[in-house]
């Protein structure tokens, strides 16, 4: 939100539990509700010219009944009836989109994420797919671990290049990646390092 609001953009932002943002809310138009209810999404779309999107399940004890791919299935649909075709989801470095090749490194991330993740990260890797085979003009980031981290945010199609995003760094290349054109249908990793 403060990224977005430096760069000075309308801000209408989805949560949950409006009191965890009371700082800004008099600064964006604030929808209350659940994301995978289908009627709070559209109302959150109402108007907008690109979503940006840091869902996704829990990395513990999500159930892996495939709500999430489902409610970003829906919002490509919604989106596409809205006119809006941009959006920035944020992903994960492990996550592997359609066919890609895996080289070691990224087969033991899946294998530790799977650990650690259960079988919300499939979901999410699902979920991800879903948006990757769209038509829409997205981006999806795919950070390691998002945790404070210092150094500089390193941006690659390669592979992560260290084992955090900072999370800030993360929220200002969301925000860019808005008004940049050449970032539409890629998905780089990115990392602090």
């Amino acid at each position: 939100l403060e990224e977005a609001l430096v760069k000075k953009h309308d801000v209408t932002a989805l949560v949950r539990s409006p009191e965890k943002i009371s700082e800004f809310s008099d600064q964006v138009n604030l929808v209350t509700g659940d994301y995978l209810d289908a009627d709070v999404r559209a109302q959150a779309l109402n108007g907008a010219d690109a979503v940006l999107s840091t869902i996704g399940p829990p990395m513990k004890g999500a159930p892996n009944n495939g709500e999430y791919t489902k409610a970003m299935t829906e919002l490509i649909g919604q989106m596409r009836s809205a006119g809006v075709q941009r959006i920035i989801a944020v992903g994960g470095a492990g996550l592997r989109l359609g066919d890609e090749k895996l080289g070691l490194p990224r087969r033991l991330m899946r294998l530790m994420l799977r650990f650690l993740g259960g079988k919300g990260y499939w979901d999410k890797e699902q979920e991800q797919n879903a948006l990757y085979a769209s038509q829409l003009n997205w981006t999806i980031l795919r950070p390691p671990q998002i945790a404070p981290a210092f150094g500089k945010l390193v941006v690659s199609e390669d592979g992560p290049a260290a084992f955090k995003a900072d999370p800030t760094q993360l929220a200002r290349h969301m925000v860019a990646s808005l008004e940049d054109a050449a970032t539409a249908r890629t998905a780089p990793y990115v990392a602090t390092k």
